[in-house]
């Protein structure tokens, strides 16, 4: 558990020197809690960035993010903010860079109008990022303004700027895609002024000028995916108001049906797909659905020589639901029948049966959709169809049938708290002690029956499968000797650990016994720096919460620095452990 009691001791220490400097430094500015526990900052460094820390009761360290590109887990800013934090929570004086304080109206009714122009034309002539901002907000006072030119140049000074030759490398991207994600709020901010042309040549331009990043630039991290996803919003946020008018809606289509037109909208991303729901909604805005069905049936002629193809499945559901909405509906179902093998056609001609209330032919539908997921070997779509009969099942309060998919879905891969809750509803309480009884039995005996059969086989024993299987139910129904008595047999100090704050309270000194050798294996199998500290927060954790076992978990640090002085690394982190002592 973090803290900033001992967020110090849970960090590389080259990271908690680094923001130990920056702490020192003053380089954390505004600090402020803009609401209940939720601490706001900047910090100053090669750039500006925004740190964000969530503190629960004045010490536990809830949350925290960063917008620098840091790829770890906390970065040297959010370490400045904790230190800050630790002494501004403790009321002790925090010393911040000195703003001074200015009443900013007040000069600016102390300024002439041409000391004004001078200003403006001094730093419009040096600063691009100005002198664009600067033309765009004023374009409605000059109508020979190009706000699209506009938008396109400054996106392009902004990629030069970004570019190492013809390269866009991790930090740059992360630098770029902070301005673009600028300028589109710029665009939200023109929508909800009604300048809807201008948000529309904003995010045209940004998607003209991004779409092709992804093929010279390192976008591992996904900014330019969201700034492609962003702009296509903003344009379909446009398509959607009513109060648009035509022309604008008109330019929009031909930029959209251009945009499509494009591969490279559909081999980056997907993003065509999103294009294509815009076509489908100026289409019909407009009046133009011989266009977007004559789009739909040459997408579908070039994608019928592959017969698994997503694009040739999704464009025949688009051209169904086109018919539909334009209602030509016995067109529509004519190509639901010839095409009914196909996964989201059917799904579709479920749904409308389901909302129907013809529920017997969804069911048909669905028990046909599962034998034909079966013969092409796809366990995925098998599974999504039995959730479905599952929600039919819900619907005719069929409690059979609930419980058998409920119960199922429970344990599919794992456990899942929702379909558990959905199938122990199905019972009264009494009813229902007898069935969970009965399921652990069988879980037992089906787990024994495989390790006999494959004794000597198998690298894990019998009891390492039983906690994953039957400690979720035992937390559930908050069986807590039984869940205590599966953890005694597990070595495992990190699979032990996760269920700590259940057991803390009821059972402290069984916890201690069961983690003191736990700890000890762990020391022999740790490998490097983290795994180390890792060792070390989880013992000092337990000397916390179980400050009777404090000098074991001490005996213990230091056995296991006995035993292995050659690694050094380990020393000093468990030296963490054996000095907290007092």
């Amino acid at each position: 558990m973090l803290t900033l009691k001992n967020f110090e001791l849970q960090i590389s220490s080259k990271i908690v020197h680094r923001g130990r400097e920056y702490y020192e430094n003053t380089a954390v500015v505004d600090l402020e809690e803009t609401e209940d526990g939720l601490w706001c900052a900047e910090v100053m460094g090669s750039d500006t960035y925004e740190v964000e820390v969530r503190i629960f009761k004045r010490n536990r360290v809830e949350s925290y993010s960063c917008n620098c590109p840091y790829d770890g887990d906390i970065c040297k800013h959010i370490v400045a903010v904790l230190f800050v934090l630790k002494e501004e929570l403790n009321n002790v004086p925090v010393q911040k860079k000195a703003i001074p304080k200015i009443d900013f109206k007040e000069l600016l009714q102390k300024i002439s109008l041409e000391e004004y122009q001078t200003f403006i034309l001094t730093h419009a002539a040096g600063d691009i990022k100005f002198k664009s901002l600067f033309e765009r907000y004023f374009a409605d006072k000059d109508y020979s303004i190009d706000v699209g030119k506009n938008y396109t140049k400054y996106l392009r000074s902004l990629i030069r700027d970004n570019s190492d030759g013809d390269y866009i490398n991790y930090r740059s991207t992360h630098r770029l895609t902070n301005e673009i994600n600028s300028l589109l709020e710029e665009g939200c901010q023109l929508m909800q002024k009604s300048h809807f042309r201008n948000a529309f040549l904003l995010a045209r331009s940004v998607l003209t000028e991004v779409i092709e990043l992804g093929t010279y630039s390192d976008d591992s991290s996904g900014y330019i995916g969201d700034i492609i996803s962003s702009s296509i919003e903003l344009i379909k946020g446009i398509a959607e108001t009513e109060v648009v008018t035509t022309d604008i809606l008109e330019e929009i289509f031909d930029f959209v049906r251009s945009a499509i037109s494009s591969a490279v909208y559909f081999e980056y991303g997907d993003f065509g797909y999103s294009m294509v729901d815009v076509y489908h909604t100026l289409s019909i805005k407009l009046g133009k659905e011989k266009l977007y069905l004559e789009y739909i049936d040459d997408q579908l002629k070039a994608s019928s020589v592959d017969k698994d193809s997503y694009r040739k499945d999704y464009f025949l559901v688009q051209k169904i639901e086109f018919l539909k909405a334009i209602g030509n509906v016995s067109e529509a179902e004519k190509i639901v029948r010839k095409n009914l093998h196909v996964v989201n056609v059917r799904r579709g001609e479920v749904a409308r049966l389901i909302g129907e209330k013809e529920l017997n032919a969804a069911k048909e539908l669905i028990v046909e959709g599962i034998e034909i997921a079966r013969k092409n070997d796809h366990p995925g779509t098998v599974a999504q169809w039995e959730k479905d009969l599952l929600d039919i099942a819900v619907l005719e309060n069929d409690k059979k049938m609930v419980r058998h998919y409920a119960k199922h879905f429970a344990f599919d891969g794992g456990f899942h708290l929702i379909y558990y809750n959905q199938w122990k509803s199905s019972f009264t309480i009494v009813e229902w002690e007898e069935e969970i009884e009965n399921y652990i039995a069988q879980t037992i005996a089906a787990i024994e029956l495989q390790h006999q059969k494959n004794k000597g086989k198998l690298w894990y024993s019998p009891d390492t499968l039983l906690l994953d299987l039957l400690a979720p139910i035992y937390v559930e129904e908050k069986y807590w000797d039984r869940l205590l008595s599966l953890m005694s047999k597990d070595p495992d100090l990190n699979r032990l650990i996760q269920y700590h704050h259940y057991l803390l309270n009821i059972y402290p000194l069984q916890l201690l016994a069961i983690y003191l050798p736990a700890f000890e294996r762990k020391g022999d199998i740790v490998g490097n720096r983290r795994e180390y500290a890792d060792l070390a927060i989880k013992m000092i954790m337990v000397m916390e919460t179980i400050p009777e076992g404090k000098d074991e978990v001490i005996a213990v640090a230091k056995e296991i620095n006995r035993k292995y002085p050659r690694r050094p690394a380990m020393i000093e982190e468990l030296n963490r452990v054996i000095n907290m002592r007092g």
